[in-house]
């Protein structure tokens, strides 16, 4: 009897384990996190779950006639983890303009430099000599490696003192630069302490140019130093405009912070006049930021700026500043603050469906398209619909990575998916000539199938150089983006929305991992969509449907649609008669939830049928010649 009772325990206690155990491959180092309990498999947080931060002081300087700048930072780092650190990982950005460093794109060979000047360090006061050949300093491509003599133990803080100064590149812009004589977007200038988690330890990996963020999510207060005739636009919020600018501008800056309209801060008459800073003196500009993961700023003496502002929470009216800043010449972007205005609308109020996280947003005028906390750097196009795609795209990003710290080094499917998807509708209602989910569908579909279409578990740090672009686009923005809207037609879109909006309510400000978010999405929907998740975003593989057999009979009309590729996709099957009839039967990819290659149609159809034609615009599908009959 005994022995009965220890095996029904031991049955019960098995049946839980296995009832929690998710269905799909979980590698090995990801496993000890459900182990030590940080994770947990229905996708929150586990009850150890912990995440590090860093609280940044920072002055810095630029000088835009030499391109150089110069910081100095008092950075607190603080120990959340279980761990005991006996190092410390610092980022050196600006390293990727070093002379023999590692890049995923090229560099002007003018723009090189011998790398970021680090002239003071210390730690908790005490100096290091950096010129000892036991200093326990050492530099590997864009990371500096710090050996701590006292090593930090958890729940305490590290204050590290650093001063350095590099030269901005004039003719390379990767990402940032020098857009004309007198203005520039400065990014990846800070010395910064890598991201430190629970699966990996400290993020070592080499920055090369194309795999962008995984940080921490920081506190900036940060005094920017220029000449008196430039504005600054930076992540933040700005300290002292009173002291800045001119009353005439201040009256404008103070009126934007609330309105609905658009506020032309500084506009050609100003620029012309050269109305800038009220006090010669007064040439430092003062931000601060909380819970965000970088910190960018941009500056030019000749930019116009404007100002909106928007309510992103109707419960407790809280608004975004959103702000323009660009040249006279650039058209479209008269048009932008309304552009970023409709995205940050959409985004809070339909899909997502969460409050825009940050209370400020700048849309600077300087080249190509790339995100940054609170700010975007962004070219001008010739057409309204290229405008409003990268506009769109790159707000997006405020969610993935910045407000839900997802790691893009290993996983850039985790954002620039969303990022791909998330603007689809508001793209079209800016743009009505424009089909994003059609674009989509297409550029996947190029690439589906062939030796360069990697599964998106594979991390992007493997294959994401410039050799292997096509895989890392296709990996990073057209799958994931194609992935994300099927399984939303499969989900509805109101569990849809309501899946990733408690995916974000519990991970934002952490660390997700793709499991977080495949665990949430089952734990909300209350489905096992492995059936989905595997072939997505595990498997190679392709989509592809073929209309098999087309029969009449005495009851009807049978159609058999056939699965010939592993990925399920929907069914869209469109038939025409003899006499005109059109009649379309939709069915969502969940028709291949149990795994079956046939999925047979029958319609109370007894006319003589006079096309049938499989697929469509928003549908992937590697080969057409199949789908019609």
């Amino acid at each position: 009897m005994k022995n009965s009772i220890f095996f029904y325990i031991f049955f019960l206690f098995s049946a839980t384990l296995w009832a929690q155990s998710p269905s799909l491959y979980i590698p090995r180092d990801i496993q000890t996190a459900y182990q030590k309990g940080t994770r947990s498999y229905d996708g929150r947080p586990g009850k150890n779950y912990w995440s590090n931060h860093a609280n940044y002081s920072i002055n810095v300087s630029f000088d835009p006639s030499s391109r150089l700048l110069a910081g100095r930072a008092v950075i607190t780092y603080h120990n959340e983890s279980p761990d005991t650190l006996d190092e410390i990982v610092l980022r050196l950005y600006a390293d990727i303009f070093k002379k023999g460093t590692m890049r995923d794109w090229p560099a002007n060979p003018d723009d090189l430099i011998d790398g970021v000047n680090i002239d003071y360090l210390s730690l908790n006061g005490a100096v290091c000599d950096l010129q000892a050949d036991d200093s326990g300093v050492s530099r590997r491509g864009t990371n500096m490696f710090i050996d701590l003599d006292n090593p930090l133990p958890p729940a305490s803080p590290l204050v590290i003192g650093v001063n350095w100064n590099f030269t901005l590149p004039e003719k390379s812009q990767l990402r940032m630069g020098m857009y004309d004589s007198s203005s520039f977007f400065i990014a990846y200038w800070y010395p910064q302490v890598a991201a430190y988690d629970d699966i990996d330890g400290w993020d070592r990996y080499n920055y090369g140019g194309l795999q962008e963020f995984y940080n921490d999510a920081n506190t900036f207060d940060v005094h920017i130093a220029v000449p008196k005739t430039f504005t600054v636009f930076a992540s933040g919020l700005l300290q002292n405009p009173r002291e800045l600018l001119p009353e005439t501008l201040y009256k404008r800056f103070r009126k934007g912070l609330t309105s609905d309209a658009v506020i032309n801060i500084l506009d050609s008459s100003d620029v012309k006049k050269r109305r800038f800073t009220i006090n010669p003196d007064s040439k430092r500009w003062h931000y601060k930021a909380d819970n965000i993961p970088d910190f960018a700023f941009a500056l030019s003496d000749h930019y116009l700026w404007d100002m909106t502002s928007i309510v992103v929470d109707s419960a407790s009216g809280r608004r975004t500043v959103v702000q323009t800043g660009y040249k006279k010449e650039s058209k479209d972007f008269y048009d932008v603050i309304n552009i970023a205005r409709a995205s940050i609308r959409y985004f809070s109020g339909e899909l997502p469906g969460v409050a825009f996280p940050y209370p400020r947003l700048t849309v600077f005028n300087g080249g190509g398209g790339m995100e940054f906390p609170m700010m975007v750097n962004d070219g001008s196009s010739d057409r309204r619909s290229g405008t409003v795609h990268v506009t769109s795209h790159e707000i997006a990003h405020s969610y993935f990575p910045f407000y839900m710290g997802t790691n893009e080094r290993k996983y850039a499917w985790m954002d620039e998916g969303w990022a791909t998807m998330l603007p689809d509708v508001v793209q079209s209602r800016l743009a009505p000539d424009y089909d994003p989910i059609a674009r989509t569908m297409k550029r996947f579909t190029e690439v589906s199938g062939s030796e360069l279409d990697i599964p998106m578990m594979v991390p992007t740090i493997v294959y994401g150089s410039n050799v292997f672009r096509p895989s890392y686009r296709n990996a990073a923005y057209s799958r994931p983006g194609a992935a994300y809207l099927i399984l939303q037609n499969v989900l509805g879109k109101e569990l849809f929305a309501k899946s990733l909006q408690e995916y974000i309510r519990r991970w934002h400000h952490k660390h997700p991992i793709p499991y977080d978010f495949f665990f949430t999405f089952d734990d909300v929907s209350e489905q096992d969509l492995s059936w989905f998740w595997k072939p997505w975003f595990f498997d190679f593989g392709y989509p592809d449907l073929g209309i098999k057999e087309i029969k009449r009979t005495k009851t009807g009309t049978d159609i058999v649609i056939e699965k010939i590729g592993l990925l399920p996709i929907p069914v869209h099957l469109k038939l025409e008669t003899a006499d005109g009839e059109t009649i379309t039967v939709d069915k969502s990819a969940a028709v291949w939830r149990d795994g079956r290659n046939e999925f047979g149609i029958h319609l109370d159809l007894f006319k003589k049928i006079k096309s049938a034609r499989l697929g469509g615009d928003h549908i992937p599908d590697v080969n057409p010649e199949n789908n019609a009959k």
